[in-house]
């Protein structure tokens, strides 16, 4: 006998009626767990009970073949059970060493960049801290992080991703390798001119020095010419460089503002490939610094290393209607093929929302660190 579809579906509803019904019990027991594990300070996660219950499924199972459909459908339930004991326990993240303010203020100590005076670094310095702050610049990433945590410094600007070239990887495993904190942002549209020794003749330049990033950012201006490209410190150091050579033949890629600091000529004005070129930088500092007007969470995630992991670390942030911005994978040194993820996203960590949002994560995810929450900058500002 061939049953109608409706039939079917009428069965269907029938059946839905009593999981439905055998789903809230279920619920209401897991309320009691929660309150068990709160009194006698129990963690919402146990692995091994977990797999004893997927196991236990599966055995229960008449129809083998439908092992995997219910290994999904346990280990989908147990997460909405885990963010169920989440909401009764109400943990919550610790804000009491986090520092209030509503503005940036000047420092009495220097502020540290990338790079010599003239680099986009500075500049980003300069328009987020102001002309009268101190600085002090930096010949390599890692000298900005360290000055920082000897307190050498009370903040650092670094560029952490270009809107041609993408990240910088070398900026975020700093960040996910040291304790630190971001604490603001700020977007810089990044001209790149061609620099020279007044009264340089473009077929005189034999050899063009500038960083990696400003070389990738003009590689299609460059090639159109048999200069020898030499990767250099920073912008401002190759422009620094070509000023104390002397030399016609040798120019830097920089900004307007090197070329006014160290003597040069605007030979080629905006050979940028990307005319809507933009950098973001990062404010670090040691302490974490939060008021109500940030708007914008970065965290670092070792989410685990299985199936269906980054589906569910995913499934939160939709749950919660919190708007991701950007997610990154780096590499974990001594887990080959492992990866840790940045995440950034809408959202201030006083919200009710992203409290349960980065309990959840915990849950979820090996490790989870806050690595900062501020005030989103908005391209072109």
């Amino acid at each position: 006998m061939e049953y109608s579809i409706e039939n079917l579906r009428e069965r269907i509803n029938s059946i839905d009626e009593k999981l439905v019904a055998l789903f809230e019990e279920r619920m209401e027991t897991v309320a009691e767990i929660a309150e068990y594990k709160k009194r006698h300070g129990m963690s919402i996660i146990d692995p091994e009970r977990e797999n004893e219950v997927v196991k236990n499924a599966v055995s229960r199972l008449k129809n083998k073949e439908l092992k995997d459909y219910v290994t999904f459908f346990i280990e989908d339930l147990m997460t909405v059970s885990k963010q169920y004991q989440i909401e009764k326990v109400r943990g919550h993240i610790n804000l009491t060493d986090i520092k209030k303010s509503n503005r940036v203020i000047i420092p009495d100590t220097p502020v540290g960049f990338y790079g010599q005076a003239g680099s986009f670094s500075e500049e980003a310095a300069i328009k987020y801290f102001g002309s009268d702050c101190p600085r002090r610049g930096y010949v390599r990433f890692d000298e900005v992080i360290t000055a920082l945590l000897n307190g050498e410094i009370c903040a650092g600007v670094l560029p952490v991703e270009n809107s041609s070239t993408g990240t910088i990887a070398e900026v975020m495993d700093l960040i996910r390798d040291n304790d630190v904190y971001i604490t603001g942002e700020h977007i810089e549209k990044i001209r790149h001119h061609l620099l020279v020794i007044p009264g340089t003749k473009l077929s005189e330049i034999k050899t063009v020095y500038s960083h990696h990033q400003g070389m990738e950012q003009c590689s299609q201006f460059l090639k159109q010419y048999p200069f020898e490209q030499i990767v250099y410190k920073s912008t401002a150091d190759s422009a620094k460089l070509v000023k104390e050579l002397g030399d016609k033949s040798k120019a830097a890629i920089g900004s307007e503002r090197c070329a006014q600091i160290y003597g040069l000529e605007i030979l080629v004005p905006d050979i940028h490939y990307n005319k809507n070129n933009y950098t973001r930088f990062i404010i670090i500092e040691r302490e974490m610094s939060v008021n109500d007007r940030c708007n914008k969470i970065s965290i670092i995630m070792d989410i685990k290393h299985r199936t269906g992991a980054l589906f569910n670390v995913l499934r939160l942030f939709k749950q919660r209607n919190v708007n991701l911005l950007k997610i990154e994978s780096r590499p974990i040194i001594g887990r080959p093929w492992e990866y840790m993820f940045f995440f950034d996203f809408e959202g201030n960590i006083e919200e009710d929302r992203i409290k349960n949002l980065i309990e959840s994560l915990k849950c979820q995810c090996n490790n989870v660190r806050l690595l900062g929450n501020y005030i989103a900058c908005e391209t072109g500002r």
